[in-house]
């Protein structure tokens, strides 16, 4: 069985001012089995990051369904689809997604914070990731401060 199905994907996005409409996705339809790897590709502006944001029911789309191990993703409450994301999914962006506001150490515990995590674990999970990425001098850092070299000077990935 699949653990993924998307099935017919369409996305359509209307200008502001109902003008041009832009189609995004037409019928994408694949699976993903357990184990499986997939990359998605294509040239910018062929709706790579509009599929990815409807994968991880950041978005809607317009037509088809997308199945989660056998759910279908829009029988789901947005509450649920929210405590999905934060347990199950990760994110590697283009550019950097840090708070600038927070200090390195306070950008990797609010995901946890928001989830709810005990005080204890927190620190236990905080330096469980410090510890493998090697960044243990940079926590009270603020992202501006460190670039890619300084953190790449830890440990490789």
């Amino acid at each position: 069985m699949s653990i993924l199905e998307v099935k017919k994907i369409r996305k359509t996005y209307q200008s502001r001012f109902g003008g041009n409409r832009v189609e995004a996705l037409r019928d994408v339809t694949f699976s993903v089995e357990p184990g499986e790897y997939v990359a998605i590709m294509g040239e910018s502006g062929s709706g790579k990051t509009t599929l990815l944001n409807i994968l991880a029911a950041l978005d809607q789309p317009t037509g088809g369904e997308v199945v989660l191990d056998g759910i279908p993703l829009n029988s789901v409450s947005d509450a649920e689809l929210a405590k999905f994301r934060r347990e199950n999914l990760g994110f590697v962006f283009q550019e950097y997604n840090l708070l600038d506001t927070l200090n390195l150490r306070d950008n990797i515990l609010l995901p946890l914070v928001l989830d709810g995590q005990e005080v204890s674990t927190l620190k236990e999970k905080l330096e469980e990731v410090v510890s493998v990425i090697g960044i243990q001098d940079l926590m009270l850092k603020y992202p501006f401060e460190v670039s890619g070299e300084s953190i790449r000077k830890g440990k490789p990935f």
